[in-house]
């Protein structure tokens, strides 16, 4: 087992072209996720085994290590120190902040990312990873309360009410274009059909993919002191939903009409207007940036949340976060800041 785990840290070191910090945790994690996927297989193919009983026994050998390692976590980069915090300033109005090139899998830039923080609205990142894994684009939900029962003032409501019915799809637009809180428990409790449930499905999907210090209260991120994450593990959610063709073409959305039928069947169409500010055209990326979307936050608690997919002109694919200013104008001028460390990194 020793010998799975070393090989599994050193096929991570070679894969992601990054040194592994925290080993202690990237090397059980990732050695239980084989594990674990290992046991799996074998389990399927003796149903009289559980994946359980499948590890316990230890029937993971040496003769099971695979001739490369391709897992899923393959392309993750894992690092516990700050990065080039001395070229954009240490002092920058921010809590943690983030800049991860896909195509390298390199941390350009991170900022206090492994620090607790509050999500505010890029929790809905998980609601729609949720939503996409567990149900179907053209599933008719039902809206069974006015506002699905939100009376935070304030809060982003897309303004249903009992009885409309409209698309996952829609929802989704409405989830993620808009940020609707509303929409956000309209997706928990068709699926978890409780948001109880959901969040459960929701801590469940975290813990799967390495979000270790994380923890989710609700589907929306409207505060709560228990509903806290890290930017290093809103990456791996983010990164995760990227995978989801489905999900990228939401992000990419400007704007959205949605169609909502009443309880008597009469439709209406309701505009979703996107809450990026660089899709809004009040703010514009550098020179060599393409921003293809992402997803905003903003309470008190939070301060201004960003996280964004963006490209370069070499079509090179970036993650960037940052979490907890004061104001927006600090928010996309920070952003812009590390766009353009971004672009003297990678010429």
């Amino acid at each position: 087992m020793a010998r799975i785990i070393s090989l599994i840290l050193v096929f991570a070191v070679f894969l992601t072209g990054c040194s592994v910090g925290g080993s202690e945790y990237t090397s059980s994690f990732f050695a239980t996720k084989y594990q674990e996927k290992k046991a799996a297989e074998i389990a399927a193919a003796d149903p009289s085994e559980t994946p359980e009983s499948t590890m316990s026994s230890q029937k993971i050998t040496d003769a099971d290590e695979p001739d490369d390692i391709s897992f899923m976590y393959e392309s993750i980069c894992y690092s516990t120190d700050d990065t080039g915090v001395e070229s954009l300033d240490d002092e920058a109005p921010y809590t943690s902040a983030l800049a991860f090139n896909i195509n390298r899998t390199e941390i350009l830039y991170s900022k206090q990312m492994h620090e607790k923080i509050f999500p505010a609205s890029t929790t809905k990142l998980m609601t729609a990873l949720i939503a996409i894994k567990h149900s179907d684009m053209d599933d008719i939900v039902t809206i069974d309360e006015d506002n699905c029962g939100i009376k935070v003032q304030g809060a982003q409501l897309c303004g249903f009410n009992e009885g409309d019915t409209l698309t996952m799809r829609d929802l989704l637009y409405c989830l993620l274009v808009y940020s609707g809180n509303d929409a956000a428990i309209a997706i928990a409790r068709h699926i978890g059909e409780t948001e109880h449930n959901f969040v459960k499905m929701m801590n469940a999907e975290a813990k799967d993919l390495g979000c270790i210090n994380t923890s989710f209260v609700n589907p929306h991120g409207l505060h709560d002191g228990n509903h806290y994450t890290t930017a290093y593990d809103m990456y791996l959610i983010f990164n995760e939903c990227l995978r989801y063709e489905a999900l990228k073409e939401i992000f990419k959305s400007a704007g959205y009409t949605v169609t909502i039928k009443s309880p008597l069947g009469a439709e209406k169409s309701l505009y979703m207007e996107p809450t990026n500010l660089y899709f809004l055209e009040k703010y514009t990326a550098p020179y060599g940036i393409t921003v293809y979307g992402g997803k905003t936050g903003d309470t008190i608690a939070a301060g201004k949340c960003l996280m964004l997919y963006s490209e370069d002109f070499d079509g090179q694919g970036f993650i960037t976060e940052i979490f907890g200013t004061s104001t927006k104008e600090e928010l996309y001028t920070s952003m812009n800041r590390i766009f353009n460390y971004i672009l003297k990194s990678t010429t």
